[in-house]
């Protein structure tokens, strides 16, 4: 028997509702921002991400799925922005508009070791916003990723927030984190060895308990800031005050990738574990130019679905879904429902029914499992009635509604 591959799941029924409530929210938040779709393939040239992220970056020394085919080297995406600013590009969007907004969902692939949300195909619902170099847009981002939260239901979440500055500045931070770690490269798990070289920065972010008391030790400070990019931060804690946004600051939150720039944020869970951020983004003012497109500034954000439905304390639409279950006793009343479910679909009526013959006790436990609000009954009687029963499956309540009259009774 075939399996899924690990870290690997299958999205069944059950649960797909669930995903589609999750995403229609963000759908929602999204417009109401003045965000547009933007659909991007999940296959992409590996050269994008060797350019975006770094190739030397744990994600593509590492965790990328890549497919050699004569001679070219492709690879399923393991982010989205890169993908995004690659289509902002080709298609010349800087042209139609000067400032864009876009938002996507879809999965995500990682040749990670499988664990607790962090899986090998995932899926992010994000953000990236084109064309802005303005501190009151990373004001705007970050709102819009606390507002989220409050839409999937979650509680107990932890903004945190820094700035990596400027090209120069990242440049001078990179240089004291070498000179600080330099001596104590044994106390380093294996990884950050070669991150020492790779990625400084990344040594900052491993979940390792060593690592991560080491990082405490260090004593970071804003001091690598140019005054450009300190003015630049103090406006974005201002407006974030100013909406009355909590964060918490932090000089060890860095976010690996090489594109980022200047503000930095991950929202943590408790309920997580060691890999605690259910969303990160940040400032890449740098990528646009270096893909060839116009020197512009940018920022965006990505939350894992994954991690959504593991932190949410209150599922978003996870309760029964509305809609009828017609129940026919009989060949002549099955006819008869036929025509009844294609009138209430055709009037945007969610209608079930099970066309197998069943008890009147097993079809009403079906109608109950369905979720549905409303059992209809049809049998022989109601046919001659012309009628149908209808049952508030909540109450128990029934009662003998006209079939003409349906579609304005279940509309009211």
């Amino acid at each position: 028997m075939f399996k899924a591959i690990r870290g690997a799941k299958d999205i069944l029924p059950g649960d797909a509702g669930l995903w589609q409530k999750i995403e229609a929210l963000a759908r929602r938040t999204f417009s109401n921002y003045g965000y547009r779709e933007i659909r991007t393939p999940i296959i992409e040239d590996s050269g994008l991400f060797n350019r975006c992220l770094g190739a030397l970056s744990d994600i593509v020394q590492k965790q990328m799925f890549e497919i050699k085919r004569d001679r070219e080297v492709l690879c399923l995406r393991p982010e989205a922005t890169a993908s995004v600013v690659r289509a902002y590009i080709e298609n010349h969007l800087d042209r139609s508009s000067g400032f864009s907004k876009f938002y996507y969902i879809g999965p995500m692939f990682r040749a990670e070791r499988p664990q607790k949300g962090r899986l090998r195909q995932f899926h992010h619902i994000g953000i990236e916003a084109i064309g802005s170099l303005s501190p009151y847009l990373d004001v705007e981002v970050i709102s819009l990723a606390s507002r989220l939260l409050d839409d999937f239901g979650v509680k107990g979440a932890e903004i945190v927030i820094n700035s990596l500055g400027c090209d120069t500045d990242k440049k001078k931070l990179s240089a004291e984190l070498r000179a600080k770690l330099k001596d104590r490269l044994a106390d380093l798990c294996l990884d950050c060895r070669g991150r020492f070289e790779r990625n400084v920065f990344r040594i900052l972010d491993c979940k390792n308990p060593a690592c991560v008391n080491l990082a405490k030790d260090l004593k970071l400070g804003s001091g690598a800031l140019c005054d450009e990019c300190r003015r630049h931060f103090d406006k974005v804690k201002q407006g974030l005050d100013a909406l009355g946004i909590k964060y918490n600051l932090s000089s060890r939150l860095v976010r690996g990738l090489d594109y980022y720039t200047r503000t930095v944020f991950e929202i943590k869970h408790p309920d997580l574990g060691s890999q605690d951020a259910i969303a990160a983004g940040g400032r890449y003012d740098n990528l646009v130019r270096e893909l060839g497109g116009p020197d512009t500034g940018a920022i965006g954000f990505a939350f894992g679905v994954e991690r959504i439905i593991l932190a949410a304390s209150e599922k978003p639409g996870a309760g029964k879904a509305a809609g009828v279950y017609l129940i026919s006793l009989g060949e002549e009343s099955m006819a008869a429902g036929l025509k009844l479910l294609d009138e209430l679909r055709k009037n945007n009526i969610q209608a079930d029914t099970n066309y197998s013959s069943k008890s009147l006790k097993g079809a009403m436990r079906e109608a109950n499992d369905s979720g549905s609000r409303f059992a209809l009954i049809i049998g022989t009687d109601e046919l001659e009635k012309g009628v149908v029963t209808l049952k508030d499956m909540a109450s128990g309540e029934q009662r003998q509604v006209k079939t003409g009259d349906l579609v304005k009774e279940l509309q009211c």
